[in-house]
C-alpha cells in the first residue's frame, strides 16, 4: 500500500503546555515545532517533540465542542492518531475505503511558503484514527500552521526508535483488529500468544508490515480468578486504545538510570524474579547486579535475548504507559516477562481495589 513507515503519534491531553515539558524534562524528547492561535490554528494548542526517530505530538483542546475535548473527556489522557508516512495518500486511502476502512477525514491539501502536504484519515480501532501524510517535498517545520521552536539542551536518555505499539481491545478484538490490519494494510500476523497468571490471563496477536516493520500488538482479557489488567484498562479507558508505546534503546541500562533519576516511575520487579536468571536466560552482555539494582527484565528466545522494563501509567487513570527495550537478536516481545509485568500490575490493582 505504499506505507513508508510511521509518521507522528498524537497524543490527546489535557494540558499540551505542561505535558511538553513533562516530555522534555522527564522522557528526554526535544521540542520542535508549535501550532495554536498564534500560528492560525483557532480550536487546539500542539507541540510536536522528537527523540532519535520518534516523533509525538501533544495537543490539548482549546474549544469544547471539537473531537480533542471529547477524547480526553472520556479517555483521559491517551493516543488518538497514529500517523503514517505514504507516498501517494490518495491511493492509500482509497485502496483502504475499498477493503472495508471508514473513512475520518477525506484527501486535502494544506501549504504554506514551505510548499504543501496531502493528508487523510480512517477509523481504526475504539476512538483512534490513521491519518495518512504525504509529505513530498515539504521543507516546513513539521505540517503547515506549526512554527519551529528553538533548539532545546540535548538530553542522554538515548531512547531510538518505534519499536510497537500496544493496543488493548475487549475480548474477541484481537481476532477481529488482527485480521482488519491483514486485509486493509496488508500486514502479516507474527506470533500469538497466551500469558496466565496465578489471577488472570490475556490473549496477544501480533501483526506487522513486512516493508517498514510497523508493528502493533493486540492484546484482550482472558478469564481468571480476578480481573485482568487489560480489564482495568478497558474500564478506565471506556474502550479499546493504545495500551502503551514501546521505545527501543541502545543501552537500556543508561536509558533506565537516566529515566528514574528524572523522576520516571517503573513497575517493581521482586528480587525472586533473578534467582536463576542465568541458567533461564544463558550468557548475555549485561551485568546481573545493574539489572537487579534498575528492575530490568530480560526473556531469551530463538535468535538472541531482550531486555525490557515498564513504566507506571504516565496520568492519573491507570491506562496510558511505556516500555523500553533492547534487543540483542531476539525479534519477539518477551512473553516470559510479559507475566512478570502482570504480576506487577495485579499488585498494582490489589492496592487501588480493583480486583
Amino acid at each position: 500500500m505504499n506505507i513508508l513507515g510511521t509518521d507522528y503519534i498524537e497524543l490527546f491531553v489535557g494540558n499540551a503546555y505542561q505535558s511538553m515539558h513533562f516530555y522534555r524534562l522527564v522522557l528526554g524528547f526535544q521540542p520542535i515545532a508549535y501550532a495554536g492561535p498564534e500560528t492560525g490554528v483557532r480550536n487546539k494548542t500542539s507541540y510536536v517533540v522528537r527523540q532519535g526517530a520518534i516523533t509525538l505530538v501533544l495537543t490539548s483542546a482549546i474549544e469544547e465542542a471539537t473531537a480533542v475535548a471529547d477524547h480526553v473527556r472520556k479517555h483521559g489522557d491517551g493516543v488518538g492518531d497514529i500517523a503514517f508516512a505514504v507516498s501517494d495518500v490518495r491511493d492509500v486511502f482509497e485502496t483502504a475505503l475499498s477493503r472495508g476502512a471508514a473513512p475520518s477525514m477525506e484527501p486535502s491539501i494544506s501549504s504554506d511558503d514551505d510548499g504543501q502536504v496531502t493528508v487523510a484519515a480512517v477509523k481504526t480501532f475504539g476512538d483512534t484514527v490513521h491519518t495518512f501524510i504525504e509529505r513530498n517535498s515539504y521543507q516546513g517545520a513539521f505540517l503547515p500552521g506549526y512554527r519551529r521552536l528553538p533548539p532545546a539542551m540535548p538530553d542522554d536518555n538515548r531512547l531510538d526508535e518505534l519499536d510497537h505499539i500496544a493496543v488493548a481491545v475487549p475480548f474477541g478484538g484481537t481476532k477481529k483488529w488482527s485480521q482488519f490490519y491483514q486485509d486493509v494494510f496488508e500486514f502479516g500476523l507474527l506470533l500469538e500468544e497466551y500469558t496466565t497468571t496465578e489471577y488472570s490471563s490475556m490473549n496477544s496477536k501480533v501483526v506487522r508490515n513486512p516493508e517498514n516493520g510497523i508493528t502493533l500488538v493486540f492484546v484482550e482479557p482472558s478469564s481468571g480468578k480476578r480481573k485482568s489488567p487489560i480489564d482495568e484498562y478497558l474500564r478506565y479507558y471506556q474502550g479499546a486504545g493504545v495500551h502503551h508505546l514501546a521505545f527501543s534503546s541502545c543501552d537500556i541500562i543508561r536509558s533506565v538510570r537516566s529515566l528514574k533519576s528524572k523522576g520516571l516511575e517503573f513497575t517493581h520487579t521482586p528480587t525472586t524474579y533473578y534467582d536463576n536468571l542465568s541458567e533461564r536466560v544463558g550468557l548475555i552482555d549485561e551485568k546481573l547486579e545493574e539489572l537487579m539494582e534498575l528492575e530490568i527484565l530480560v526473556d531469551r528466545e530463538i535468535g538472541g535475548y531482550l531486555l525490557q522494563i515498564f513504566s507506571q501509567p504516565v496520568q492519573g487513570r491507570p491506562t496510558f504507559f511505556y516500555e523500553v527495550i533492547q534487543r540483542a537478536g531476539a525479534r519477539g516481545f518477551g512473553n516470559g516477562n510479559v507475566k512478570a509485568l502482570f504480576e506487577a500490575i495485579e499488585r498494582a490493582q490489589l492496592l487501588r481495589g480493583n480486583t
